[in-house]
């Protein structure tokens, strides 16, 4: 197909710019000038970027009313998180956001703040926004299953990504919560440590029982006893480990290294440590499920199950679209990747490495 020359590209006044207005000043048909703008390989790459230099100068906006009545798809993804304000869920919804919209779809993000009645809330306004899918890491709180069970029985494609809820039929994303937290735990066995108690997050979720039970399975298979008041069920959040910190100090014994089950709950049993003994955030080896992406300035002793937070979020993104465009519905798929470890002094060695 031949590149057409481009005229003058002076907005010109009056109603809004529509894609024949496009099309009649290039010489191009409407369909062309459609899928340029959309990046059909069909049309040269050259033309693509002559018919969006022209439609900007022009004043050009695309009509979405008219797009999602046409199509019947409203090319918007609805995304459920539980938090914002940590860097894992940060670090997953960038991901999100860029792989939707290189596939031309938005995104509407809301958050849950870790409660089942506003995640549900949400849900059903994104499912009355016409949302052509849902992206969903749930709450800590136990789930309000009605919202899902009206997904369900509307079609809408969801997949799950972090967190999920077992037994219900959709696709997921996760990592291998057991197998991070039992590689972590003996990490920690390996280096000596014999006394190890468990801030283990919220039990009410699939996360928080895996990591527990990855734990107690090292132990199990390294011939080490499960002290019960050793192991402290939560949130979480930096409050659960603060406050988890407190209940293991309080039983007059003390551990020589500390599993937490998300990096902010490491980050408050640490704050706890400091505010009842300073000497302690010395004396205690930390395993935090999560990379707070401090590794490389973390003053203390310090491990980490480090998730791969981008692949998770294309991931999910990736396999909702499929599903989205699937002529026949497909089986849920469960994905699950892998973690590694990673600690501070791995970490510091490497910034070094990097900086000289």
């Amino acid at each position: 197909m031949a590149v057409p020359s481009s005229p003058p590209l002076n907005a010109p006044p009056g109603p809004r710019v529509r894609l024949v207005d496009i099309a009649e000043r290039l010489n191009l048909t409407k369909v062309s000038v459609s899928k340029a703008l959309r990046d059909h390989p069909d049309i040269s790459l050259e033309t693509r970027k002559l018919v969006k230099r022209t439609a900007a100068a022009m004043g050009y906006s695309p009509n979405l009313l008219a797009r999602s009545l046409s199509s019947r798809q409203s090319f918007t993804l609805g995304v459920v998180v539980p938090k914002i304000a940590h860097t894992f869920f940060s670090a997953v919804i960038d991901a999100i956001q860029a792989r939707a919209t290189a596939a031309g779809y938005g995104i509407v993000l809301t958050v849950s703040n870790e409660r089942a009645d506003l995640e549900r809330q949400h849900i059903e306004r994104l499912l009355a926004m016409r949302v052509d899918g849902l992206l969903v890491s749930v709450s800590q709180e136990a789930p309000e299953l009605a919202a899902y069970e009206r997904v369900r029985s509307m079609g809408v494609p969801l997949v799950f990504f972090d967190r999920k809820i077992e037994g219900l039929p959709f696709s997921s994303v996760t990592v291998d919560d057991r197998g991070g937290a039992y590689a972590g735990t003996a990490r920690l066995i390996g280096e000596g440590h014999r006394r190890i108690a468990h801030l283990a997050g919220a039990q009410e979720t699939e996360i928080g029982r895996a990591r527990r039970e990855g734990f107690e399975a090292a132990l199990a298979d390294h011939g080490l006893s499960v002290r019960p008041d050793w192991i402290v069920p939560g949130g979480f959040d930096e409050a659960h480990g603060y406050r988890g910190f407190q209940a293991i100090h309080a039983t007059g014994e003390l551990p020589d290294a500390l599993f937490a089950a998300s990096f902010p709950v490491a980050l408050g049993a640490r704050a706890a440590m400091r505010d009842l003994d300073p000497a302690l955030l010395d004396r205690i080896r930390v395993l935090a499920f999560g990379d707070g992406g401090l590794n490389e300035v973390y003053a203390f002793p310090h491990v980490c199950v480090r998730q791969p937070t981008r692949a998770m979020g294309e991931h999910a993104v990736a396999l909702l679209l499929q599903t989205i465009e699937a002529e026949e519905p497909e089986p849920p798929r469960a994905v699950v990747l892998s973690t590694d470890l990673v600690s501070t002094e791995d970490s510091r060695a490497a910034y070094a490495v990097a900086m000289a």
